[in-house]
């Protein structure tokens, strides 16, 4: 039996443009997961590919922007009854994407669909820049900017400037990667001054200099005209003032931290006090709480004073016993010295991402 192809809107967020008849299997896009998602594909094979996924998982499901033939990345999960594709970067508005299907046995389907722009709301802006310290070191590494709502992709160095006391820009200071680095949720780009020129006795630094100079000041500069995810411009031009401090080349360690341990049938927070600003960043995501027979405790994370206090709320009341702060040795500072290692840049060293992440401990006692 032959059934109609189409893909389905959920919610009302997708305009379908085209479709053609196929067979059975078809797909449909919800919106609150953000996923392509295929049904009507043989039970068995899905059983299959859950424990034996295919190799290429573009040559069943593939998903395009426009007319390209290079497949959106992203990753696949097998269900009982469908496949779900979602994409590394989240769907964007006024797009077209187009869907391909080749399941065997049956006839390939093709569908095109694109997400509507929504109704104008609230403009987009930036809400932070990280580090937020005001004296930043000659070596500081990277910057992460925080915007209130999904941006645009795409030509993003356009829109940021360097500029020194005296409102000249600074040549070339960023490394512009052609893959950007954005978190998930496309609020967060990270932003780095160009390793060349932060380490000595590189060829970069040897052209052009350092980015940054000990003593002098400098903004940090987002441009207004930098687009959403609606296409539309930024409230306003952001900029981070700051001034530069001497290089940092010496490594955080855990050992000159300060613990304060909060009280027994409290939510209070663990804080820890760090001699220096850490990694916004990282702060979030490498230090966890662990109970004394090693489960992890859940709890919502936040930093304060430039990022030289961490603060841990645990979601439910702190036990007495013992405990472990734990924080993995890749932990970085402002200059990307790490508890592991200080600060370097090898273009030709082999990175091994095999290698097992080293963590650090910090006990302390809830009374």
């Amino acid at each position: 039996m032959r059934s109609h192809f189409a893909i389905r809107c959920t919610l009302g967020s997708m305009i379908l443009v085209s479709a053609i008849h196929a067979a059975d299997p078809s797909i449909n896009y919800d919106a609150k997961s953000r996923a392509v998602i295929a049904r009507g594909v043989n039970a068995a094979l899905l059983r299959q590919w859950r424990t034996e996924p295919p190799a290429d998982w573009t040559q069943l499901l593939s998903v395009h922007v426009g007319e390209s033939k290079t497949a959106m990345l992203g990753s696949y999960v097998v269900g009982e009854d469908s496949i779900r594709f979602v994409p590394r970067f989240a769907f964007e508005f006024g797009l077209k994407y187009r869907v391909e299907l080749r399941i065997p046995g049956h006839k390939v389907a093709t569908a095109q669909f694109l997400i509507p722009k929504p109704a104008a709301g609230k403009p987009t802006e930036v809400v932070a820049i990280f580090p937020s310290a005001e004296r930043l070191p000659e070596n500081q590494l990277r910057f992460y900017v925080h915007f209130s709502a999904r941006m645009q992709r795409g030509d993003v160095y356009d829109h940021i400037r360097l500029l020194n006391a005296h409102g000249k820009e600074v040549e070339k200071p960023f490394l512009e990667l052609g893959e950007e680095l954005w978190d998930p949720d496309g609020v967060r780009f990270t932003l780095f001054l160009h390793p060349g020129r932060v380490k000595r006795g590189l060829k970069p630094r040897e052209d052009f200099g350092p980015v940054l100079e000990e003593g002098k000041t400098y903004s940090l500069v987002i441009d207004r005209k930098w687009l959403d995810a609606n296409r539309d411009p930024l409230k306003s031009e952001f900029r981070k003032r700051f001034i530069v401090d001497k290089m940092d080349e010496i490594q955080p360690d855990p050992d000159d931290w300060k613990l304060n341990a909060p009280d027994a049938s409290t939510t209070d927070p663990l804080t820890v006090l760090f001699p220096e600003s850490l990694d916004h960043g990282m702060l979030h995501r490498v230090l966890w709480v662990v109970d004394a027979a090693g489960n992890r405790i859940d709890g919502t994370v936040a930093t304060a004073k430039a990022e030289t206090v961490w603060r841990f709320t645990p979601t439910a009341g702190w036990k007495a016993g013992n405990y472990k702060l734990v924080v993995d040795t890749a932990l970085e500072d402002l200059a990307g010295n790490s508890i592991a290692r200080p600060f370097e840049l090898d273009v030709f060293r082999k990175v091994d991402r095999g290698v097992a992440r080293k963590t650090s401990e910090r006990k302390f006692t809830i009374k």
